[in-house]
């Protein structure tokens, strides 16, 4: 819940996973803009949405039907900022499931890793880049991973140290062919690096920005890319 500049209004975030929902909880979401708010509904570039000009005395009641619906209203620092673009599920140019990787991405790092300032995490489905991997904190690039015997599955390029806005910055390729199954495991690992090695207060972008391809592969579990 966020103050307008309005007095005595307020706009409620509501945290879409990877950036889904079902039919009945846009409806629900658009009920509930129309009987505490303004019937307004905004969507974010961070591909969540908002319900503005609620008065104060109607948050209550508009939290609770939030999470009714099976939708928060808050988030981790690693939900905060996951984007997937369509993936291949809706896109025939995707060569991976990007929104089914990002969720379990977001589920196992979010019992393991306790970040206290934002990251944000870009998974695109192809080169044209419609969720900007590149400017990620972290970026990833799908690819198809030889598992031999003519088996291959999908998998990501990893990129890290992309920023956009004051921090704008294009990433660099760390690591190569990551099966999608491991990918959790080596963010988890890079990120738990940045926790126990980085400076009072340091961005992740700026510990990234600091240090050789090299040293940040060994730090994500990997030699550097070729």
């Amino acid at each position: 819940m966020h103050r307008q500049a309005q007095p005595g209004l307020s706009y409620i975030g509501v945290v879409l996973p990877a950036s889904r929902m079902t039919a009945p909880q846009l409806r629900g979401l658009a009920g509930i803009a129309e009987r505490r708010g303004s019937g307004t509904l905004r969507l974010t570039v961070w591909q969540n949405l908002l319900i503005s000009d609620i008065p104060e005395a109607r948050i209550p009641a508009a939290l609770g039907e939030i999470e009714a619906l099976g939708l928060a209203t808050s988030a981790s620092a690693v939900r905060a900022g996951l984007i997937a673009c369509t993936g291949s599920v809706g896109c025939k140019f995707s060569l991976s499931d990007t929104k089914r990787h990002a969720l379990e991405i977001a589920d196992y790092l979010d019992g393991r890793i306790d970040l206290d300032r934002p990251l944000n995490i870009h998974l695109t489905g192809c080169p044209n880049s419609c969720a900007q991997h590149y400017v990620g904190d972290i970026g990833l690039l799908p690819t198809k991973v030889d598992l031999g015997d003519d088996r291959e599955a999908e998998g990501y390029h990893l990129i890290v140290g992309g920023g956009s806005g004051a921090d704008l910055a294009l990433g660099r390729e760390i690591c190569r062919d990551i099966g999608a199954d491991e990918l959790p495991r080596r963010l988890e690992a890079g990120l738990a690096a940045y926790l126990a090695q980085r400076n009072a207060s340091e961005t992740f972008q700026a510990f990234a920005r600091r240090r050789s391809v090299a040293a940040l592969a060994v730090r994500f579990g990997s030699e550097a890319a070729g």
